[in-house]
C-alpha cells in the first residue's frame, strides 16, 4: 500500500516537474522585440562591423530619403531581409515602426537573427537627428506613406472543397490569443477579431488584410487560404512602447 502511495506521489511530482519545464520553455521562447531610440541608433551607426540598418519601406520611399548607411529591403521579402542582414545584427525601420518595421523584425527573428526596431521609425529619426541620405540630394524628405503597402501575390491553386472555418482572436496588451493558427489549404477562413482593452490593429499582409480594432468592438475578416506556408500577422496600430507593440505578433500556418 505504501509502495503504491509512493509511486503515485512520484508520478504527480514528475507531472509537476514536466509542467514547470514546459512553462519555462514557452516563457523563454516567446518573442520579445528589442527597440532602440534614434539617439541610441546614432551611436550604433558607428559600429558598422556589428550592426546593419535596414529600411523596410518601399524603394520609392527609400530613394526619397533614408537614414545614412541604411540598406533597403521590402518588409515582406524574407530573402532580401536575410541578404541585407548578412552576419550582422539587423535594425529595421519604416515610417513610424507601426507595422512594416515590426513585421520585418519578426520575419528576421523567425529566420534565426536577433533583430531590433527603431522607435518611431524614420519620422522620429528626422525629428531627433534630422540627417537623411537620398538618391536625389535636392529632394531629401520623408516620402508620404503609400496607399498600398501589401505585397502583390498571385492567387494560388487550391482545393475547392476544403470547407470553411471560423476562429475567434482576441487582442490585448501585448498579445493575440491564439497567436498560432493552423489551417487547411483551400479553407475559407473567417476571423472574428476583438480588442479587450485599448485600440489595437490586425494586419495579415500576405492576404491583404489590415484593420483597426477599437475596444470591445468586434471585427470580421475573411480570406481563402489559397497557398501553403507560414504567414505572420502583427498589430498595426501603435499601442504602447515600440518593444511591446512590436512583440504583438502571431502566425497563420497553412498546410
Amino acid at each position: 500500500m505504501r509502495f503504491l502511495s509512493n509511486k503515485k506521489l512520484f508520478a504527480i511530482s514528475l507531472l509537476i516537474l514536466i509542467y514547470l519545464i514546459m512553462q519555462s520553455y514557452f516563457a523563454k521562447s516567446k518573442y520579445k522585440a528589442v527597440s532602440y531610440s534614434p539617439k541610441q541608433l546614432q551611436n550604433i551607426l558607428k559600429q558598422k562591423d556589428k550592426y546593419v540598418v535596414i529600411d523596410v519601406r518601399s524603394k520609392k520611399e527609400y530613394d526619397k530619403g533614408h537614414i545614412p548607411g541604411a540598406l533597403h529591403a521590402d518588409y515582406y521579402n524574407t530573402e532580401a531581409l536575410k541578404k541585407a542582414t548578412g552576419d550582422k545584427i539587423p535594425i529595421a525601420y519604416c515610417a513610424f515602426s507601426a507595422m512594416r518595421g515590426p513585421y520585418a523584425a519578426y520575419q528576421l527573428y523567425r529566420a534565426g537573427f536577433q533583430p531590433a526596431v527603431l522607435e518611431g521609425g524614420i519620422t522620429a529619426w528626422a525629428e531627433d537627428i534630422q540627417g537623411l541620405d537620398s538618391d536625389d540630394p535636392k529632394s531629401k524628405s520623408i516620402f508620404g506613406h503609400p496607399k498600398n503597402i501589401f505585397p502583390v501575390r498571385q492567387k494560388g491553386d487550391y482545393p475547392v472543397n476544403a470547407g470553411s472555418v471560423e476562429i475567434d482572436i482576441t487582442a490585448k496588451r501585448f498579445e493575440f490569443t491564439p497567436n498560432k493558427i493552423e489551417l487547411r489549404h483551400g479553407q475559407k477562413v473567417t476571423l472574428n477579431l476583438i480588442s479587450l482593452d485599448i485600440t489595437h490593429g490586425f494586419a495579415l499582409p500576405e492576404f491583404g488584410i489590415e484593420t483597426e480594432l477599437l475596444p470591445n468592438e468586434s471585427k470580421k475578416v475573411t480570406f481563402i487560404a489559397d497557398r501553403k506556408g507560414n504567414f505572420p500577422f502583427v498589430c498595426n496600430v501603435i499601442c504602447g512602447s515600440t518593444s511591446n507593440h512590436a512583440s504583438m505578433v502571431g502566425d497563420i500556418i497553412v498546410k
